[in-house]
């Protein structure tokens, strides 16, 4: 009888310690996943508005090459004149052609091929 109480209590030990080494193990391997999978990929640098154009520059806070698949003004699409790909820690700039109106607010959407899409609200002052 006693054998049997010391191997369970035993094998409970040992199961707890193993299972606080696997929690922390986990626990940092998820930290590591957050830093090198970031939930958003590009972050708008600058825009500049005129009456006929946008000016938009991004950046791509992530480690590999993205490229902007799509970009929505007031929900309506903007036709891309060439492939954007923004290279690792990258900066690139592109042009929206359009009539914008002083003192109206655009809703930028910039849709990518990794990570959500970056909306942003801008107002042409």
């Amino acid at each position: 009888m006693k054998l049997a109480v010391g191997a369970l209590l035993l094998t409970f030990v040992t199961a707890v310690t193993a299972g606080f080494f696997v929690y922390q193990f986990t626990f940092t391997l998820t930290e590591k996943m957050k830093t090198a999978f970031p939930t958003q990929s590009l972050q708008l640098e600058r825009v500049d508005v005129n009456n006929t154009c946008m000016t938009v520059s991004v950046r791509n806070f992530v480690l590999v090459e993205v490229q902007i698949t799509g970009v929505y003004v007031n929900g309506k699409a903007n036709s891309l004149t060439e492939n954007i790909f923004v290279s690792p820690k990258g900066v690139v700039m592109f042009h929206l052609h359009g009539a914008y109106v002083e003192g109206e607010t655009y809703t930028l959407k910039i849709t990518s091929s990794l990570g959500s899409p970056l909306v942003s609200v801008i107002r042409y002052d």
